[in-house]
């Protein structure tokens, strides 16, 4: 039987600042929209402030370009950028941008609904591309307006209680003394009687208000903690999801300028789920925003929707696993009701989203379905022979294959099948003889290549060309499992022990560059989300 870790299906502190800043790799082949830079480089580019000082926009771009490895950052220090003001739009002084090795200048502006970015040829001197980005809003928190504006609703009630309070008081007090009507006595006595019984009246009034007003203030406390506790909550998340709608969508101005520049758009505005300490955590793709998506039970397997919104996953409970979904924006959570009770395991959506493919059966093996979310129907796509397991399976882009693993063949290997089940095909080739273990594939978003993992001895994460049947072994550093394709079919997130604890690193099938993704000792069964499209 294959342990169920192997069977997991592909699932957001940086490593060191840049490896080598002047590092050069192979470009993919792509379109160039004009910019003069030479063929097999990766250009030079310097991001001009934008806010000064505390210019995080120009941070988040400069790292979203250092970690696409197609475009080089050359960061400068402030002062120097400010000299390099150009005192007119477009009027740079290039041959000094030329001497630092920059290919291009990049100018981002803010305008009233955003950012505008200007791309600068450096060899050609000129314009070359200006684009206009709508920026996301983020919200102010309230918490001041919110305890004076429910402070002054319940100040309203408070002197209603204290006027009713006061006349009960008044009443009581006067109730204790009494006038004599019949009272014969000199005036002047009768009146200094009144003037001593309207005193006293009066403190006694104001003794039992100020113990009404001490009661009604702490009764006003006990109701408006929870309240403002809750309006704080809220309008803290409202604030927090601004601020990473914010980032996402600077992310989405570094990916639209890289395809300026190379042709090839950026994967930065996507997000990684992975799994640490049996809950669903999702890190954005440089590292920041590393948030719980779920906070009970065990959960495996995360794997995402095409919109990018949810997550589905496998999760233990005392009916065994379930299959569960989790809505990333909303936090909602609900379970797949037509998985059957037993093994439910490595979930993925369909390429249309209305339905989950996963694994279920029993310690004794495993077979692929396909149920739909909405009807329930559940069908069979694979059927175990000899007690063998069907798991994990993943789609090709055009969403005709599904590419699993299966022991039929006494070790586990990667095959391919049609969306019925039928046209079953061997893709990794092996030897009966000898032992290869090799399971969690993932197919590459262009079409190209399948990644997988593979033990001999230990696990590393390999990649097989589709067309000619190649493989190519990607990692040996530490232990390397559970590939999953970026956007761009180039990088790969994996969990890696290459720093000594398991980790999600990010690997550049070009360059061979590794940048570690988590700080989470543990973290593993990464899943790379498409790319993200932000509202403003």
């Amino acid at each position: 039987m294959i342990k169920h870790r192997t069977l997991a299906a592909p699932l957001f502190l940086f490593a060191a600042a840049a490896l080598v800043a002047n590092r050069a790799c192979a470009q993919e082949p792509g379109v160039r929209l004009g910019l003069s830079y030479p063929r097999g480089t990766n250009p030079t580019v310097v991001v001009m402030p934008i806010d000064s000082p505390g210019d995080s926009t120009r941070t988040i771009l400069e790292r979203d370009f250092d970690f696409s490895d197609r475009v080089r950052p050359l960061s400068l220090d402030l002062v120097t950028l400010q000299g390099l003001q150009p005192r007119k739009a477009g009027e740079y002084n290039y041959a000094l941008f030329a001497k630092f090795g920059a290919a291009a200048i990049i100018q981002p502006t803010r305008t009233a609904t955003g950012i505008r970015v200007s791309l600068y040829d450096v060899t050609a001197k000129k314009l070359l591309q200006t684009g206009e980005f709508l920026m996301p809003h983020i919200p102010r928190l309230h918490s001041t307006e919110q305890r004076d504006s429910l402070r002054r609703v319940l100040t309203v009630d408070d002197e209603v209680a204290r006027d009713s309070a006061r006349a009960v008081y008044q009443a009581q007090a006067r109730a204790k003394r009494p006038v004599n009507p019949k009272d014969k006595r000199n005036r002047r006595f009768i009146v200094r009687d009144s003037i001593a019984r309207d005193s006293a009246i009066r403190a006694e009034v104001a003794t039992k208000l100020g113990v009404f007003n001490d009661a009604r203030a702490e009764e006003v406390r006990k109701t408006m903690e929870p309240i403002l506790r809750n309006l704080a909550f809220a309008d803290s998340m409202a604030r927090v999801t601004g601020e990473g709608n914010l980032r996402m969508a600077i992310h989405g101005i570094a990916d639209e300028v890289e395809r300026w520049i190379t042709g090839k758009r950026g994967i930065a505005q996507s997000r990684i789920a992975y799994v640490h300490d049996g809950k669903i955590r999702v890190v954005d793709s440089d590292g920041a925003n590393d948030v719980e998506v779920t906070h009970s039970g065990l959960s495996l397997s995360p794997s995402w929707s095409p919109d990018a919104v949810s997550i589905v996953f496998s999760t233990l409970s005392d009916r065994g696993s379930q299959i569960g979904m989790a809505n990333v924006n909303t936090g909602q959570h609900s379970v797949l009701a037509s998985a059957s009770s037993g093994l439910n395991i490595t979930p993925v959506f369909t390429p249309d989203g209305r339905a989950v493919v996963y694994a279920t059966g029993s310690d004794q093996g495993t077979n692929i379905v396909r149920a739909d979310i909405n009807s329930g129907t559940v069908t069979p796509l694979t059927v175990a022979n000899n007690r063998g397991d069907n798991a994990s399976p993943t789609f090709s882009p055009d969403g005709r294959r599904i590419a699993f693993l299966s022991s039929r063949a006494r070790y586990p290997q990667i095959y391919s099948m049609d969306l019925d089940g039928s046209n079953v095909e061997l893709m990794t080739p092996y030897n009966p003889a000898v032992r290869s273990y090799r399971t969690a594939p993932d197919w590459s978003p262009d079409g190209r290549s399948i990644a997988y993992e593979q033990q001999n001895g230990d696990f590393q994460v390999w990649v097989i060309d589709i067309r000619t049947r190649d493989m190519r072994r990607l990692t040996s550093v530490g232990e390397n499992e559970g590939p999953s394709w970026g956007p761009d079919a180039r990088h790969i997130a994996i969990s890696s022990t290459r720093s000594g604890s398991k980790q999600i690193w990010i690997l550049d099938t070009l360059s061979g560059r590794f940048r570690q993704l988590t700080k989470n000792p543990g973290a593993r069964l990464a899943a790379w989300s498409p790319l993200i499209r932000v509202a403003p």
